[in-house]
């Protein structure tokens, strides 16, 4: 059920450079060099002019065929002097050709151009499918092919090998772990099992020989994303969702100074637990957060989470006036069942709602009552009339008592609408996160 979110303020996150990124970097002269390099070429070299990028059309640029016997493997770290020589596979390049002077180009076989093969790997998917507008943002997440995320993968693989004992290509290190991770999990949610164990021993991998690293906190977010996709993509007792839990769990302890993303982890899974009505895990999530960062101020948002989980098998006491003047007690509706929904006036996928919460009206004898999150009761009234929307709904005269403010919703944490409760016949709450699907469900029964 596609929602929207009001009332969110932004978050400090820790970002992770992308390989495209990382090559724009690459490109600009000297970038691409260490310290020391280019402290010797300042002594013994005039000052140069930057060059531009060129601005050749996307279908211009030629990729490497990756020679027949290159096969993914599971990320292993070795020497780079030994990874030519140790067996693995082969990577064809286009030959050691000295790079661009005019672009500063890096050359072929290094792992500065890896990377820029999988950029370009990227920005072609991209530029294939630029008549889909979610896919217009060039990061590797843009992998849409399997053959795509194999040669990103050898070419990832192969940047490792070559960098992860150079602390100057550190950069580098990271954007081809994080392309690694990313082609891994296209391939493992699409059923490949081999990439999805990959991903496991790969995070293992990293956080032994680079615990608190960039590169361990990616690998570990892969596992989470994983997790996640498999958790939504399958069942409500699908084992998934314990090992969504327990993977955002882990990732809040083992990287405390990663905050505002493990905040973000354990608030997605606790909302997808309690949709599934999965009480007891969500829970954990929100639990986590009181715990583990009891000075953020999303801490707050944590309470109010619990407080509303806290309500499930229990009557709540609610009356109100609505807009319409008159006084609603919801002590007065028992007998029959209740969904309760927040909703705006400025929400597509609430108007998208309507007819099917007619329906519960008309035909499986629900009361629908609203808590309007607006400001303008005029405004509110004129969208219940236009939409021959049903049912009793809340909104305070009060303008302290409006919008984000309403105190129901501030009171247990509601910032998406529209959020749908389940009351049942004699008043007491059964679900606080209820999904379009199982709102249908309830015309069926």
């Amino acid at each position: 059920m596609n929602s929207d979110r009001l009332f969110i303020s932004r978050i400090p996150f820790t970002y992770l450079l992308s390989p495209i990124m990382v090559m724009a970097m690459m490109l600009l002269p000297g970038c691409n060099k260490s310290s020391s390099e280019l402290q010797t070429e300042s002594k013994d070299a005039p000052a140069e002019e930057l060059h531009q990028v060129d601005g050749s059309p996307l279908d211009e640029f030629k990729l490497d065929e990756p020679s027949a016997d290159s096969q993914p493997s599971i990320l292993t770290i070795t020497p780079a002097s030994s990874s030519r020589s140790s067996g693995g596979p082969e990577f064809k390049t286009a030959g050691m050709s000295k790079p661009s002077e005019d672009y500063n180009l890096p050359a072929s076989g290094t792992p500065e151009w890896d990377i820029r093969q999988i950029a370009l790997l990227i920005a072609k998917e991209v530029h294939l499918n630029s008549g889909n507008q979610s896919q217009q943002r060039i990061t590797s997440l843009n992998i849409s092919t399997d053959e795509t995320a194999r040669r990103i993968i050898a070419l990832a693989s192969h940047a490792i090998s070559e960098t992860h004992q150079r602390p100057e290509k550190e950069l580098i290190f990271n954007a081809a772990i994080q392309s690694l991770m990313d082609a891994r999990l296209k391939l493992a949610i699409a059923g490949e099992k081999e990439s999805l164990d990959a991903i496991y021993e790969d995070a293992a991998t990293i956080a032994k020989e680079r615990p608190g690293s960039s590169a361990s906190i990616i690998t570990a977010g892969t596992v989470v994303r994983l997790a996640a996709e498999m958790a939504r993509n399958g069942e409500s007792n699908s084992p998934w969702v314990g090992e969504y839990v327990r993977q955002v769990k882990l990732f809040a302890t083992n990287f405390p100074q990663e905050e505002a993303r493990a905040i973000v982890q354990l608030t997605s899974a606790g909302e997808f637990c309690e949709q599934q009505q999965l009480i007891l895990p969500a829970i954990e999530c929100y639990t986590m957060i009181q715990q583990q960062f009891p000075k953020s101020p999303f801490r707050k948002k944590a309470d109010a989470a619990l407080q509303r989980l806290g309500l499930i098998g229990k009557s709540i006491s609610l009356e109100a006036p609505t807009v319409s003047g008159s006084m609603l007690r919801l002590s007065d509706k028992k007998g029959k069942p209740c969904v309760l929904v927040f909703w705006s006036v400025r929400s597509a996928a609430f108007q998208s709602d309507i007819v099917l919460l007619n329906q519960l009206v008309a035909e499986a004898g629900i009361q629908l009552i609203g808590v309007n999150m607006d400001t303008d009761a005029a405004a509110v009234k004129q969208f219940i009339e236009a939409n021959q929307l049903a049912g009793e709904h809340l909104f305070y005269p009060d303008a302290s008592l409006q919008g984000a403010s309403q105190p129901l919703a501030r009171q247990f944490g509601i910032n998406v609408v529209p959020t749908y409760w389940y009351i049942d016949a004699q008043g007491r709450v059964r679900a606080t996160n209820v999904s379009r699907e199982q709102l249908n469900s309830l015309i069926k029964k």
